[in-house]
């Protein structure tokens, strides 16, 4: 889709407008696991256009950012003790997004972890985030 905004990784256009589609795909899924999407129409985002999603469950609560360049950021916080679970991952594309949703869904229902997620806790006021 030229014209939608410059490509950070050369030769990838990512269809940001997929989103939508993915997740409604998989919404039988998530409604039996007690999550609500809500995914914004795309955003033309200073030249370099995406979308977002956002997920809450009463486990779970995150969103997903998706862009033009194919970047997309996962962020999802597990309410209980405010693990943070994020991860970058660079779509070339649409299979790709299937990839980052079916990761999201390993995570959602049986709490796997994403390989390659940076995981971090609240450990403490003064402390802020940590690895762990």
């Amino acid at each position: 889709m030229a014209g939608r905004g410059r490509a950070i990784v050369p030769g990838v256009d990512f269809p940001v407008e997929a989103l939508g589609p993915a997740v409604a795909a998989r919404a039988g899924a998530w409604a039996r696991l007690g999550v609500g999407w809500r995914v914004r129409p795309v955003t033309p985002n200073h030249g370099k256009p995406m979308v977002a999603g956002e997920f809450e469950s009463a486990t779970w609560t995150g969103h997903l950012l998706v862009w033009v360049s194919g970047e997309a950021e996962l962020d999802a916080v597990r309410l209980d003790d405010e693990r943070v679970v994020s991860k970058h991952y660079d779509l070339a594309g649409p299979a790709d997004l299937e990839v980052l949703l079916g990761e999201l869904d390993a995570l959602l229902a049986a709490g796997r972890l994403p390989d390659a997620a940076a995981v971090t806790s609240r450990v403490g006021p003064e402390s802020g985030r940590t690895t762990i």
